[in-house]
């Protein structure tokens, strides 16, 4: 069985009351052409989902914001084409432990522009999603409307890609069925629809080691080919 992972929002968790991220990236720590590479990577070109990880020279540097809490997954902004979250040590060595699918921790340091705390225990977790070929459209169950209870849940089936994306707005996932192009001992992925994934051996994990920071969902079944 898998479970959709999502970052906090809460709080009471997070510390902070924007309901979206902790740490901030810090424009001012790059040099004009660091920054224009990194820009031009990560941050303003279209999104793609390149499977090809890149190779850095820098360090991705960020500043907590007031109040924030540190967990041990933590949420950023501005968007970083697919990275996903920050991760301290102890969760990188829990990952460590399991089957994650094609990713890379990138160096980051947090800290407090006012005290100079810094600290190098985080990563970025990068992870590029996989192909198309891994989602089984034939049985796969998306789902439109229901948004806050205004109007009826309609339920869609799609030939392939090229269907699902001519469906113009917001879509989500009731049924992910895998083809045998997919890893199914994968305890951790991620594919074009449906977000985040975790084994329940993974999420077991993460429980017991008391990662705090993400909570999980079973909204989206997952059948695989098997």
């Amino acid at each position: 069985m898998y479970y959709n992972i999502e970052l906090e929002a809460d709080p009471k968790v997070i510390g902070v009351h924007n309901g979206v991220y902790q740490v901030q990236l810090d424009e001012k720590a790059y040099d004009k052409e660091k920054y224009k590479l990194l820009d031009e990577i990560f941050l303003s070109n279209e999104f793609t989902a390149d499977q090809v990880i890149p190779e850095l020279d820098f360090k991705f540097y960020f500043k907590i914001l007031k109040s924030a809490k540190k967990t041990s997954f933590m949420s950023y902004s501005p968007n970083i084409r697919h990275g996903q979250f920050l991760i301290n040590k102890n969760t990188i060595e829990v990952f460590e432990s399991f089957n994650i699918q094609k990713y890379k921790n990138f160096d980051a340091i947090i800290y407090d522009s006012k005290k100079e705390d810094f600290d190098n225990s985080y990563s970025l977790f990068y992870c590029v999603l996989q192909d198309w070929n891994v989602i089984d459209f034939n049985r796969t169950i998306f789902t439109t409307g229901g948004v806050f209870g205004n109007g009826p849940i309609v339920e869609h089936k799609f030939a392939n890609e090229n269907e699902y994306k001519a469906l113009v707005g917001s879509k989500d996932v009731k049924t992910l069925a895998l083809t045998e192009k997919f890893d199914t001992s994968l305890d951790f992925f991620i594919t074009r629809v449906g977000g985040l994934f975790v084994s329940e051996r993974l999420k077991e994990a993460i429980e017991r080691n008391k990662l705090s920071g993400v909570f999980f969902r079973n909204n989206t079944e997952v059948i695989t080919s098997n």
